[in-house]
């Protein structure tokens, strides 16, 4: 309801539909053009960031805005290497939602300040960025973690460094907490964008 009221408040004359689902949304998708989509990254029935390319598939050229409380620094930029126009925090201030809402209509690129300078500390490849991963663990933190992100098990991971699984669990902790993230499929993300 927040981001109905601010589009209305920024774009008067707006039509809004709304829907809950990420199936609905395709279905809408095909039966009627639309200026703009706003979408969550959590839609039931989505599939994150595939969602953008079923999107792209009905209507080739839409404006896709993401605007999602999810951290902004794990998933705005594989959202925006997707295909998506934009990615906002919800918790950014009104006037960055309208700069959004301009830019990706104007066929502009949006993402918030602190995203852009990870995206050129990436570009740059900085091994010496506060958040790159060998600044941030150890050389075997980030041997195990590599192959937690290859999908390899703590079994097999044990078995190939010759550590215990209770070790291997207990670097996996630690690597989850000084990378703030909570599963393999965030970790995965945060190499993405940092290695």
């Amino acid at each position: 309801m927040g981001i109905h009221h601010i589009l209305l408040s920024h774009l008067p004359d707006a039509v809004i539909s709304m829907v809950d689902d990420f199936d609905k949304t395709l279905q809408m998708l095909e039966k009627q053009q639309f200026d703009l989509l706003i979408m969550d990254i959590n839609l039931p029935g989505g599939d994150k960031v595939g969602m953008i390319n079923s999107i792209r598939m009905k209507q080739a050229n839409i404006p896709i805005l993401v605007c999602s409380g999810y951290d902004e620094q794990l998933y705005a930029l594989p959202f925006l290497k997707a295909g998506a126009n934009g990615y906002i925090s919800k918790s950014a201030p009104n006037g960055d939602f309208k700069t959004a809402i301009d830019s990706v209509m104007n066929n502009r690129i949006y993402a918030s300040p602190s995203v852009l300078q990870n995206a050129f500390g990436i570009l740059f490849n900085s091994k010496n960025s506060p958040d790159s991963i060998s600044s941030k663990l150890s050389d075997k933190e980030v041997e195990i973690a590599g192959l937690l992100v290859k999908g390899q098990s703590t079994k097999a991971i044990s078995e190939h460094l010759h550590l215990s699984p209770s070790s291997i669990s207990i670097y996996k902790a630690k690597i989850f907490e000084k990378l703030g993230v909570s599963n393999i499929v965030e970790l995965t993300t945060y190499f993405e964008l940092n290695r």
